[in-house]
């Protein structure tokens, strides 16, 4: 029988396999739009927030801040990312899509969506099952700091876990959670007091 030490290498080596699989397929339509893969990353993320300070950018990829600054640098010197005041501190600036930037995000989505379009052998509930597994164990790499940023269910303060027959739920929201309608990326997510404290000083 698998050990469990085995069989967590087995899941990890899994996962990191899917990731390079993704990874490939992400860099080709990057090439294609003469953007990096960071840079990619930068365009998808602020198509889905809007605007975005370079710091919580740096954090949310998990790269430095130079690094992040240089690959906006690129992204505003072809017109696809803009710069503005922060509204809520002038010093600061925070970093927005122009048309053109959110027109390349839109293309980006509609070129990567095959990705998830072949035919299946699991079963949507196997898919729901492997989801929350899969956001366990972020929130777990989370926990031992490997991760920063995470704003799917099970790290938010909002999440209270199934217990018995029960499903998960979210606080907030009053909604039962069954495991296909866990969040990924979630705008009500509210981290937890410590674990915002540790993020907040990445920030700055």
């Amino acid at each position: 029988m698998t050990s469990r030490p085995v069989l967590d290498r087995k899941f990890l080596a899994a996962v990191e396999r899917l990731g390079r699989a993704v990874r490939v397929a992400r860099q080709e339509v990057a090439t294609t739009h003469g953007v990096s893969l960071l840079g990619l990353s930068v365009i998808e993320r602020l198509a889905d927030a809007d605007a975005l300070r370079v710091g919580q950018l740096a954090a949310e990829l998990a790269v430095t801040q130079p690094t992040t600054s240089d690959a906006v640098a690129a992204l505003v010197d072809k017109g696809l990312v803009r710069r503005s005041p922060d509204p809520l501190d002038g010093r600061a600036k925070v970093l927005w899509l122009s048309p053109a930037g959110r027109d390349l995000a839109e293309r980006v989505a509609h070129q990567l969506a095959p990705l998830m379009e072949p035919e299946r052998a699991t079963s949507a509930d196997d898919q729901a099952r492997a989801l929350r597994v899969v956001l366990e164990e972020i929130h777990r790499l989370q926990q031992a700091g490997v991760i920063t940023v995470n704003r799917s269910c099970p790290s938010c303060a909002h999440f209270q876990p199934p217990a018995g027959a029960d499903l998960a739920r979210c606080r907030l929201l009053d909604l039962a959670l069954p495991e296909r309608d866990l969040r990924v990326d979630c705008p009500e997510h509210s981290a937890p007091a410590a674990s915002y404290s540790r993020q907040s000083s990445q920030l700055r």
